[in-house]
């Protein structure tokens, strides 16, 4: 996680690798590290800059926002990137 300066984007990059749709929720995601949302706000921003993920449009009555990744060559190798990445154990001084 230190890989990146930031864990959020990280844990970000992972879920919307993993997705087996490709779509995220960031309160979904949110919660299921248990953070608040606003800390995936500023890795979405740079991932919807960088032309790697799109936002969606909402569908009523669904009120959540999905961000979905743009496919590409990139998401194979973060795949597996974060795929082993989880396996490492790193000790913090």
């Amino acid at each position: 996680m230190l890989l990146f300066g930031n864990r959020h984007k990280l844990e970000l990059l992972a879920a919307l690798a993993h997705a087996a749709d490709g779509r995220v929720n960031l309160s979904e995601l949110a919660a299921e590290q248990q953070v608040a949302p606003s800390v995936y706000y500023p890795p979405i921003r740079d991932l919807l800059q960088a032309g790697l993920v799109e936002m969606l449009p909402r569908t009523l009555p669904d009120r959540r926002r999905w961000y979905r990744r743009v496919e590409g060559k990139v998401w194979k190798s973060m795949r597996s990137f974060t795929a082993e990445l989880a396996t490492i154990e790193v000790k913090v001084s």
